[in-house]
């Protein structure tokens, strides 16, 4: 039994206890040590399948405080890297600035930033709701007077009703879109005009004097 064998990888002789046992070979050793061959079945496998799904740091050492990018490869202190509760260290995978790649990466391959926002919250595109803002003649769909800037939608179901001003977006959003509850403010509002116009019994002040 050989005591020593040399890696070519290494360019040195290690000793037997550095190799894995191949009965194929005439001194019962593979043919690299074993940091190289597991090197060399890595670099192997993502040449044919990409690099792996999960990605952990190869042959790197962590200090305490310390976390590896994959995007970057870099280790970095773990305040460079975003905060993310649903990770065991409590940051996210990447580094800020292969974060924000990432991020404006996804939002360009959706057409955009204004695109990605409004697929990713509305399901509609930023074409879809330029035409509904044309053929709304580019103001509110329910006071048609101030700009629409605001894709109203049912919350209930999800689905695109039309686009609304703030103001007009707002005040359904505080009634909890709830049609019963808007009709008793109309007759709230229009019950309570009526009685201004109207006006005071006679010989009472519509105002006080002091």
């Amino acid at each position: 039994m050989v005591e020593h064998k040399f890696c070519r990888d290494c360019g040195d002789n290690r000793p037997a206890s550095e190799f894995s046992a191949d009965r194929r070979r005439r001194d019962g050793l593979s043919f690299y040590c074993k940091q190289h061959a597991r090197k060399r079945v890595r670099t192997s496998r993502d040449q044919r399948l990409g690099p792996p799904k999960a990605r952990h740091p190869r042959d790197v050492q962590l200090a305490p405080g310390q976390k590896w990018c994959p995007d970057c490869s870099t280790v970095k202190p773990l305040d460079d890297f975003v905060r993310n509760a649903g990770q065991a260290s409590g940051r996210g995978p990447y580094c800020k600035p292969c974060h924000n790649a990432r991020g404006r990466a996804s939002r360009d391959k959706f057409g955009g930033s204004r695109t990605y926002h409004l697929q990713r919250r509305y399901g509609i595109t930023a074409a879809e709701a330029d035409a509904m803002l044309a053929d709304q003649g580019g103001v509110c769909a329910i006071c048609a007077k101030a700009p629409a800037a605001h894709v109203d939608h049912d919350h209930g179901t999800g689905a695109v009703r039309s686009l609304l001003c703030f103001n007009c977006n707002g005040g359904l959003g505080q009634f909890k879109d709830d049609p019963a509850l808007l009709r008793v403010a109309a007759r709230y509002v229009e019950s309570h005009r009526a009685g201004q116009l109207v006006g005071p019994p006679p010989g009472q002040q519509r105002w006080p004097t002091d």
